[in-house]
């Protein structure tokens, strides 16, 4: 009886329990394909979304979801190679980033398990194949819940938004090293008394831009929006901004070291989703910089134009 017992046991294990168990699920993210990979290649962000936050060990790189490990193995152009193991397997498999389009891309796990002809093995591999099978969703709806918003990929909430017609009033200077502050405000206090001359009104918050070539040599460029068309005058001329085209938007709070990071991010949004600016970017001072000399509390917006 036992040994017709044992024969029935393991015809059962070698009958239900395949040479090979094939995992593949896939997950659709409203992200584009090289923000993904950027922010997925960095295993220092992982514990943000990672599932079970509890066995999420950013230190070592190794991460751990129903008794199973995952690593980072190698970042490759189009996929991640993981590193899958646990005491009775260790698997070297790929997670494929492939774009639907420039907006959306759809992450891939699959891989074939192969079993053992060995029984004990064979259960062993059955029991953490399954493991696996049972992660895997958890996983990758985990990343896209997580990375289906700007910040979460940039750090920084990017909306776009359409250019609304604006009036302005701008000058500009070339100056030696980089502006101050003192040197940006006596250019926008020109312009705010040229237009209290002209009886006009400020509708919005200085705009700045500054640009140079070489780091020696800087062109600061300011602007105020107006609320209506005034005469050019000297180093001051109107301008007037054409609205209906798109416009990137994010908000800093910080010194210029931030605002340079915040545009580093903008700068790959617009390579992530294949734009083209059309023309230079600009930062509204919200903040009057003069009245705060606490850089860390300046608040600033950047509007970048994009097609």
């Amino acid at each position: 009886i036992l040994s017709i017992a044992i024969a029935l046991l393991l015809i059962s294990i070698y009958l239900f329990i395949p040479n090979r168990i094939h995992i593949s699920e896939d997950a659709e993210v409203p992200a584009s394909r090289d923000a993904l990979l950027r922010k997925l290649g960095d295993d220092s962000c992982w514990y943000k979304w990672w599932p079970d936050k509890k066995a999420a060990d950013s230190g070592t790189g190794i991460f751990s979801l129903n008794d199973v490990q995952y690593k980072i193995a190698d970042k490759k152009t189009l996929s991640l190679s993981l590193n899958v193991s646990n005491k009775d397997l260790n698997i070297l498999t790929d997670l494929t980033f492939i774009a639907e389009n420039t907006e959306n891309t759809t992450i891939s796990f699959n891989e074939i398990i192969p079993t053992s002809y060995n029984p004990v093995k064979r259960i062993q591999r059955f029991l953490i194949a399954n493991k696996i099978k049972k992660g895997v969703p958890q996983l990758l709806q985990s990343i896209k819940s997580y990375h289906s918003n700007t910040f979460s990929l940039y750090g920084y909430d990017i909306q776009k938004k359409l250019v609304v017609d604006s009036t302005l009033l701008s000058t500009a200077k070339e100056i030696k090293g980089y502006p101050s502050t003192a040197i940006v405000y006596s250019l926008i206090d020109e312009l705010k008394n040229y237009i209290q001359q002209q009886a006009a009104t400020e509708t919005g918050y200085p705009m700045l831009n500054i640009f140079t070539k070489d780091s020696i040599t800087y062109l600061v460029k300011v602007a105020i929006p107006v609320n209506k068309k005034l005469s050019s005058s000297g180093n001051i001329s109107y301008r007037w901004m054409l609205g209906g085209g798109n416009i990137l938007i994010t908000e800093v709070k910080g010194d210029n070291k931030e605002i340079q990071k915040a545009y580093t991010q903008i700068q790959h949004y617009i390579s992530d989703y294949k734009r083209i600016a059309p023309a230079i970017p600009f930062e509204s001072l919200v903040t009057d910089r003069r009245k705060q000399p606490d850089s860390s509390q300046w608040v600033t917006k950047i509007y970048y134009p994009v097609m």
